[in-house]
């Protein structure tokens, strides 16, 4: 039997407001994609209340990094820790909503994981809104920190640590049973389903979300990490190896760089005033990351992804290139934009490794003084 609610208006008369399906699908899609607080984030975190970004409506997945797309992911939506969080849409009358779309989810995020890249996804974003730092700031809080929410993205992405929620005007009970279980199992893929029930009457509409898959057993795998600082930072480090990454951190300073704080790690940046970003150039991560990423500290650049102009952008390549003989050096990603280098490596080499970290900081200044007037 449909359920029915009442609105009292200010003079005591009622409206009966009936339960009433959505006609599309799309129409879901649409209603997400411009409200995704309909997710009900209070719910999945009472003490810090999930927020999303929209990144892209129908966002392409491909079998390999570098094929062309073979899926669309209905909805991709990224929260305020930078944890993508994949939504597919379905209607409780359309059949695949039991047991098939489970099987579709954990496809697209087995490939998406190892297809996308944080560069990727910040693109999408930027090309689809027309003001992504208003957006950010919407997100993350007045003076938001870009680079380093940017790299939380990234981050997690190698980690697998992801959202994937199913959504739909009906959840059936073989659905929540599946998301149920799968959240209470998976390590760091947070599974949830949000059941919105639409109510209409004569003038009004009600939206009524109800978020499935959150128990005891399976507390939530969102929990942020506070922002590091140098004290915290350092802290992670020990002997030589601490020796050499406090010797890395001294060198923006020197060379006209600065530095960016994450809860994971800190990037190395150059300053470049014609792009409207700080350039990094070096990350240093803190060996009890929950990753797998193998190496802690990362050399070379994000790759023609956001239009560099030309002459930073063959800087980058040269400053990425240095890496490339070095003995002590694993490519770090299958486009050989970074190069990594383990901590005890780092500490070997620390003369090499600040001299050229020195010299592409200041090199960046001088062609940005180049430009001036």
């Amino acid at each position: 039997m449909a359920e029915r609610i009442y609105t009292r208006d200010e003079q005591g008369k009622l409206e009966p407001l009936g339960e009433a399906d959505f006609s599309s699908e799309d129409d879901l899609q649409v209603l997400l994609a411009e409200h995704p607080e309909l997710i009900d984030g209070e719910r999945i975190r009472p003490d810090d209340p999930r927020r999303w970004i929209l990144i892209k409506r129908e966002k392409g997945i491909a079998k390999t990094p570098d094929a062309g797309d073979h899926w669309a992911l209905d909805l991709l939506l990224i929260d305020q820790d930078g944890i993508p969080t994949l939504v597919e849409v379905k209607r409780g009358s359309n059949s695949e909503i039991r047991r098939k779309v489970v099987g579709q989810m954990l496809e697209y995020a087995a490939h998406a994981t190892v297809s996308w890249s944080a560069g990727n996804i910040r693109r999408d974003f930027e090309e689809r809104t027309d003001d992504p730092d208003a957006a950010l700031r919407v997100l993350l809080g007045e003076d938001p920190d870009t680079e380093a929410f940017w790299e939380s993205v990234r981050l997690n992405l190698s980690a697998k640590r992801i959202r994937l929620l199913f959504l739909a005007d009906r959840i059936p009970s073989e659905l929540e049973r599946i998301v149920t279980f799968l959240n209470q199992q998976m390590q760091n893929v947070e599974v949830l389903a949000v059941e919105i029930k639409q109510f209409s009457g004569e003038t009004t509409q009600t939206l009524v979300p109800r978020v499935i898959g959150l128990t005891a057993a399976a507390p939530s795998k969102s929990a942020s990490r506070p922002k590091l600082d140098r004290k915290s930072f350092l802290a992670e480090f020990t002997g030589d190896e601490r020796g050499a990454v406090e010797r890395l951190l001294n060198v923006p300073s020197r060379s006209g760089g600065t530095l960016g704080w994450a809860s994971l790690s800190v990037s190395l940046r150059g300053e470049y005033p014609p792009h409207p970003r700080p350039v990094p150039v070096a990350r240093i991560y803190i060996p009890s990351m929950e990753s797998s990423m193998g190496s802690v500290l990362y050399f070379g650049w994000e790759g023609p992804t956001f239009g560099y102009p030309p002459e930073l952008e063959q800087r980058l390549r040269e400053w990425t290139s240095q890496f490339k003989d070095d003995s002590f050096t694993t490519t770090g990603g299958t486009l050989g934009y970074w190069w990594t280098v383990t901590p005890s490596d780092a500490a070997e080499h620390i003369d090499l490794l600040a001299s050229r970290l020195a010299a592409v900081l200041s090199d960046l200044k001088s062609l940005n003084a180049a430009e001036g007037p």
